[in-house]
């Protein structure tokens, strides 16, 4: 006959875990506290996007919580040098969120398991500083050093990928290097290890994991680009001019609106283009 186990040894199944119940006293000021980050948020970011929309549309506005009337004028007002800004813009910010995202994600890959201590410390240290340098100061600094011979950028729009390009990086490289987890060696040294060569491995195991860094890293890299002015304005040739740069100079003139119609549309286009970019590809079926 088995020895009964001793019911003091064993752990007690049958009571059930009670919720832990929360007094109202904390469940008002939780409620509370999350009122106040919904309204600051609204405040903050959703309040001078619909201030921008209603201006856009706004016949006068004055002194007054709301514009007197609503017409479209100003859209009708935009000239093709908004619109070639625009293109400017987006053109700009496709190539640089490309080129940071390629360019993040091999360094990102050549710095895998590299210690931090050594060349691998010194390279990483070179990539994120532009996060620590001011915009202007990066863009005067790009400036000075390809404004002459041999290498002559000054007069032409590459000097403006060049300078987003190194303000977009930083962040690009982050996010690639936060989606190689440990799980994705093991893949790759197991795929490696059945005979697969490492350009299959790079296409067929290493890249579908990266698919959300990739997207992420474009989308980021797109918007900051978008919204970059600071170095932009330092280093742009004549002739130049994205939407930022054409939306600064109507304030400075006090042209309000119409520098919010084409900033309206500016959103409208760069938000479509991120929903672009989140899309998700269905994938085939195969038999």
């Amino acid at each position: 006959m088995a020895d009964e186990l001793d019911p003091t040894v064993l752990p007690v199944m049958h009571m059930k875990a009670r919720p832990v119940r929360r007094s109202l006293v904390v469940r008002m000021l939780g409620g509370l506290f999350l009122g106040f980050a919904a309204l600051l948020c609204f405040w903050l970011f959703v309040l001078p996007v619909i201030v921008v929309a209603l201006s856009s549309v706004a016949a006068h506005w004055s002194g007054t919580i709301l514009p007197d009337g609503f017409s479209t004028r100003w859209f009708e007002r935009l000239a093709s040098s908004d619109f070639d800004a625009l293109t400017t813009s987006l053109e700009i910010g496709m190539g640089v969120a490309v080129l940071g995202t390629v360019l993040g994600l091999w360094l990102a890959l050549a710095l895998e398991g590299r210690d931090r201590r050594g060349l691998g410390a010194f390279v990483d240290t070179i990539a994120m500083m532009p996060n620590g340098v001011p915009s202007v100061v990066l863009g005067l600094a790009v400036l000075i050093a390809y404004h002459k011979r041999p290498l002559d950028l000054s007069s032409s729009a590459a000097i403006v990928v060049f300078v987003q390009l190194a303000l977009v990086l930083p962040f690009c490289y982050r996010c690639a290097a936060a989606a190689l987890r440990p799980e994705l060696t093991v893949l790759r040294e197991a795929a490696a290890s059945l005979g697969a060569p490492p350009s299959m491995v790079l296409r067929r195991v290493v890249l579908p994991q990266l698919v959300p860094a990739i997207r992420a890293s474009l989308a980021l890299g797109f918007a900051l680009s978008l919204g970059e002015l600071g170095a932009t304005l330092t280093v742009y040739p004549p002739g130049f001019a994205t939407v930022p740069i054409v939306v600064v100079g109507q304030v400075e003139r006090g042209y309000y609106l119409p520098a919010s119609a084409l900033s309206l549309i500016l959103l409208l286009v760069s938000l479509a283009a991120l929903l672009v970019i989140a899309a998700r590809v269905p994938r085939r079926r195969t038999d």
